[in-house]
């Protein structure tokens, strides 16, 4: 009777403090990236804002995508990287990565493309052409891993903020090169005012699943409350309706300019 009573105590222990645990309140932090997350008006939207938004409601945060904000990359990826209980999304995760952070995915699959002026006339076969371009790049961006993969030297990076000014050094001739997804590349060549029609892409960087990246000491329960929410919202068929809210289902990420 006594063992059983002490089972039962170190078991009501337990389960006191499992759910005496609470969720930290979060520095939760994006990037400007149509369709994923993006400001309209002054709202933050996106298929990723929503679904992090829907994540924070089922883990019993009180957190909402009010509390989301939107850095510059680099700033952002700082911050992850150094700093206690924060969030980025959304990240490529890789091998150069995967030891830094913590992961909740995938949330989608991005193709990211070498991207040119057609009037150059740059054809690319293998990754042994690349190795006399200059190369539009974001500061600790993806984007520098998988160049860095193909053999291009760093002193070979042009280095900025934002895609969009990359794209101006890009139709400029300052640079040959930018990388840069489909949707990213939609969205930002709109925004710069140029010509979509100036430019191909010739060459495909990396397919790489995208993930929610979490400060590399959180706790293991944080991480697995919030990957069986993400997992939930798959299941449920959540997921493809936050996609379809933003035309996703009619879009094949194969399609940018590769014939």
């Amino acid at each position: 009777m006594k063992k059983i009573i002490l089972s039962l105590c170190v078991w009501f222990i337990a389960t006191s403090s499992s759910l005496a645990q609470s969720l930290p309140h979060f520095q939760i932090m994006t990037e400007d990236w149509f369709p994923y997350q993006f400001y309209e008006g002054t709202e933050l939207r996106g298929i990723s804002v929503d679904l992090m938004d829907e994540m924070l409601k089922r883990v019993g945060s009180s957190q909402t995508r009010s509390d989301i904000q939107l850095f510059p990359w680099a700033r952002a990826y700082h911050l992850v990287r150094k700093k206690e209980h924060t969030v980025l999304f959304s990240m490529t995760r890789t091998t150069e990565r995967e030891k830094q952070f913590r992961w909740v995915g995938p949330i989608f699959q991005n193709t990211t493309y070498l991207i040119t002026l057609k009037k150059k006339n740059i054809k690319i076969s293998s990754s042994k052409d690349l190795e006399h371009y200059r190369f539009g790049t974001i500061r600790d961006d993806a984007s520098e891993i998988f160049l860095s993969r193909l053999g291009v030297n760093q002193n070979r990076f042009y280095r900025n903020s934002t895609t969009k000014s990359n794209l101006r050094l890009l139709h400029s001739g300052r640079i040959d090169f930018i990388v840069s997804g489909q949707d990213a590349f939609e969205s930002d060549i709109k925004l710069t005012g140029l010509n979509p029609d100036d430019f191909e892409a010739v060459f495909i960087a990396d397919v790489s699943k995208i993930w929610i990246a979490f400060y590399r000491d959180t706790e293991d329960w944080i991480i697995q409350k919030f990957q069986k929410s993400l997992d939930d919202i798959k299941d449920e068929g959540v997921y493809d309706q936050i996609f379809m809210k933003y035309g996703e289902e009619a879009k094949n990420p194969e399609a940018l300019m590769i014939n």
